[in-house]
C-alpha cells in the first residue's frame, strides 16, 4: 500500500480543453482541481464515472437518460458521484467561479 501527497497549492493552472475551463491535475493520478468561470458550458457530453466535491460556486449538472435531460445543482460544500456510462455536461449558471475536487473513474 502507498500514499503520496499531491500539492495542489504548488501546482500551476492549466488550460482545460475549454476557454473557460482552467485545471490542476495530479500526475499519475485521477484527482482534479478543476475551474469553471462564469458562463462555463461544457458543449461535450462525458460517460466517465466521478465524484466530486464542490470548494466555492454552484455547479450545474446536465445529466441524459435517453430523452429524459434534468439539470442536477449542487453548491459549495456539498458532493456529487456519477456512475460510469452516466452521459452528463457541466456548467457554471452563476456569476462567481465554480472549484471543484474531482475523482475520475472509469
Amino acid at each position: 500500500m502507498a500514499c503520496r501527497s499531491i500539492d495542489f497549492t504548488a501546482a500551476p493552472w492549466q488550460p482545460g480543453a475549454h476557454p473557460l475551463e482552467r485545471k490542476k491535475t495530479a500526475p499519475d493520478a485521477a484527482v482534479t482541481l478543476l475551474e469553471f468561470a462564469p458562463g462555463f458550458a461544457d458543449p461535450n457530453p462525458c460517460r466517465r464515472g466521478h465524484a466530486a466535491y464542490v470548494i466555492e460556486g454552484e455547479l450545474a449538472l446536465v445529466i441524459e437518460d435517453g430523452a429524459d435531460v434534468r439539470e442536477v445543482r449542487v453548491t459549495a460544500g456539498n458532493a456529487f458521484h456519477l456512475d460510469p456510462g452516466t452521459v452528463h455536461r457541466a456548467r457554471n449558471p452563476g456569476d462567481q467561479p465554480v472549484r471543484l475536487f474531482v475523482y475520475s473513474f472509469e
